[in-house]
């Protein structure tokens, strides 16, 4: 016990010695050791010290605005050129509604600008003003702001008062000649003095014409100021004002006055709130002129919309009329440059007429017509290539259908041969019939007829039902089912089919599609008895005629005749 007493009072005074020695106890020290050896924690309470070690150096004149600023400037340029967009976000909220406000403002003096050019830019009254400018000698300026204010201070002169020289001025009329106006205004003020021999009295305005000149005098200097217009008389306060506060600021240089006034006439709002006016109040006026020239221009917007409306569809109905016209294509259509323009194809043969062009309030020459040549498969045009191509005999006509070409009327049998040569050279043309030709070289329609069915199917559709009663009617009116004559005409159909696959099975659908064209004659009135359904069996190497086809021929039979 005594060993452990004896220590502990030793550790006491150990610790009295250390905190003699430091001035701190065990536990500051152990807090002390941890800061030096973390930079964090230290960081940490030293962050807390800046600011109130910041406000100490600024207060004591240490830390200046001069040192802080180009380090504040360094960082903020270092901050925009690395991201630009956060300082733009933080002026943002600030920026904006300033700008849109100046916006704002600015069209609306751009308007009432427009708008009182247009009402008196060239009124009596604003006629009136020019002519008085004239007579006067005054500016046109001069003359509206005389009119257009109730009072208004032109110039304003400080004056040393010893010596009568002009020590400075401001004013927006330059036509006055300063120096001239002190020397006046002392010589003025002497005389007055002298003539009535008095020292206390002062003056203190005189009139010239439409001016008056107010005059304030202090101690050293005085004030002369020219007015136009009824000015009120607290602006006298302000001149008092004004000149006191300049004897104040420049006591001494007015007090060692020797003639050197830079020192006034450097400051350039030294007489700067002398300068005042009132302008009138205008009249509120409707922007009629504004009004009317808003909607002339949108009765020219108007028009110029409907114009180009109108315009387009005049084209289109142009357009329209080309696409309607056999033999012409229309593959692009626009406007270039001004000028509309057709793009396709034309044959030859085919003439635009002109009236398309002059019905819709076009001249031919205001569409460019971009129409390259082809060969045209439309019956019309076919029609015409034949005409121009085959040199026709009287009363001959021409109709076409369906790659054939029928001729009619009388014409001789050289004629004949030679324009069945002529027309098969023209495109679109395989077969020629003449229905009025002698037997020896008529050519019957219903031979040159074929028709193929589907698979297994021996129904023939509506539409090509009436073609083939068309063709049994022309072909009926060549013939001559007389049996009383020596031979009678007779209609065999053929039905070909091949022996692949079933050959009984496709003999019997063969005989039903033969049936079918023979029942169709014999609704026309042809004769059952010239009616002849065949069936022909064909190769597999046999190409004369397509699969599942029927065609037609035409025999003449030796007639039976019944007593």
């Amino acid at each position: 016990m005594d060993e452990l007493s004896k220590k502990l009072t030793l550790q006491a005074q150990l610790e009295e010695v250390r905190k003699l020695l430091t001035g701190y106890d065990r536990k500051e020290l152990a807090e002390l050791n941890r800061l030096l050896k973390d930079k964090d924690a230290f960081a940490e309470q030293i962050s807390q010290l800046l600011p109130d070690a910041f406000n100490i150096l600024v207060q004591n004149g240490t830390v200046t605005l001069e040192t802080i600023q180009p380090m504040v400037e360094d960082v903020l340029k270092e901050s925009i050129r690395k991201n630009p967009r956060t300082l733009s976000d933080i002026l943002f909220p600030i920026m904006m509604p300033a700008i849109r406000k100046a916006v704002a403002e600015d069209i609306k003096r751009m308007l009432e600008s427009v708008n009182n050019t247009l009402e008196h830019g060239f009124s009596p009254k604003r006629l009136g003003w020019r002519l008085q400018s004239i007579f006067s000698g005054k500016s046109y300026g001069e003359i509206v702001l005389s009119h257009a204010y109730i009072y208004q201070v032109k110039q304003v002169f400080l004056i040393h008062k010893e010596t009568g020289l002009l020590l400075a001025q401001t004013g927006n009329d330059k036509s006055t000649d300063a120096d001239l106006v002190s020397a006046m205004l002392t010589a003025i003020k002497d005389f007055v003095q002298d003539s009535f021999h008095s020292e206390n009295d002062s003056l203190d305005s005189i009139q010239v014409g439409k001016l008056n000149i107010w005059i304030e005098q202090g101690p050293k200097a005085l004030i002369a100021a020219i007015v136009e217009g009824n000015i009120p008389q607290n602006y006298r306060i302000l001149l008092k004002e004004n000149l006191e506060g300049i004897h104040i600021d420049y006591s001494y240089e007015l007090e060692h006055f020797s003639g050197d006034t830079a020192r006034f006439q450097n400051d350039e709002k030294l007489l700067d709130e002398c300068i005042q006016q009132e302008k009138k109040p205008e009249k509120k006026r409707k922007p009629v002129a504004a009004i009317l020239l808003l909607f002339l221009i949108l009765g020219t917007l108007v028009y110029w919309i409907y114009s180009l409306v109108d315009q387009r569809i005049r084209f289109d109905s142009v357009v329209s009329g080309l696409k309607e016209l056999p033999g012409v294509v229309v593959t692009e259509t626009g406007k270039q440059n001004g000028v509309f323009y057709v793009c396709g194809l034309r044959d030859p043969l085919v003439k635009i007429p002109d009236k398309l062009f002059s019905k819709n309030k076009f001249a031919p020459d205001n569409i460019l017509l971009k129409l390259k040549p082809y060969i045209s498969l439309e019956p019309s045009v076919i029609l015409k290539r034949v005409k121009k191509n085959i040199t026709s005999e009287t009363d001959i006509r021409y109709s076409y259908r369906n790659d054939t070409l029928f001729v009619s009327g009388e014409a001789s049998r050289l004629w004949m041969t030679d324009a069945e040569k002529k027309s098969l050279l023209i495109p679109g043309i395989s077969t020629v019939v003449f229905l009025n030709a002698p037997k020896t070289i008529r050519n019957f329609p219903i031979e040159h007829y074929l028709y193929i069915f589907a698979f297994n199917s021996d129904s023939i559709p509506q539409t090509e039902q009436l073609h083939f009663i068309d063709i049994v009617n022309q072909t009926r009116s060549m013939l001559n089912f007389n049996f009383d004559q020596d031979s009678v005409p007779v209609i065999v159909a053929l039905s070909h089919t091949n022996i692949d696959g079933n050959k009984s099975g496709n003999k019997i659908i063969a005989q039903q599609r033969a049936d079918k064209f023979i029942n169709l004659m014999i609704q026309q009135g042809i004769p059952p008895e010239v009616l002849i359904p065949k069936v022909v069996v064909m190769k597999p190497n046999d190409t004369t005629y397509p699969l599942r086809s029927v065609t037609f021929k035409i025999e003449y039979a030796k007639s039976i005749k019944h007593d």
